[in-house]
């Protein structure tokens, strides 16, 4: 059952990491591209793409942490879908 719940938010995880991944890399490379455009000659100039990989990166990276944990608590506190309410324990009417 905890192989069960480790396999979901780790599903979870990788999923919202390639979302976000696909979902911010293109603005942050068109961030980039425009501001190696309009200071040519600043230090950070030829590597201005690679920070932004990288900041996309270590964003995406912490997105899915934060999933993955928040998806295994949900798991690990096994709430049960009923139609009654007074089926759920420590529910008092």
């Amino acid at each position: 059952m905890k192989l069960k719940k480790i396999l979901r938010s780790t599903l979870a995880g990788v999923v919202t990491a390639m979302t976000c991944y696909f979902s911010l890399i293109s603005p942050a490379t068109h961030a980039a591209l425009a501001l190696r455009r309009s200071m040519p000659d600043a230090w950070f100039s030829s590597s201005v793409t690679w920070y932004a990989l990288g900041a996309v990166l270590l964003a995406s990276a912490a997105i899915a942490v934060v999933v993955s944990r928040k998806v295994y608590k949900l798991e690990s506190m096994d709430i049960r879908a009923t139609s009654n309410p007074s089926d759920v324990e420590g529910h008092s009417s």
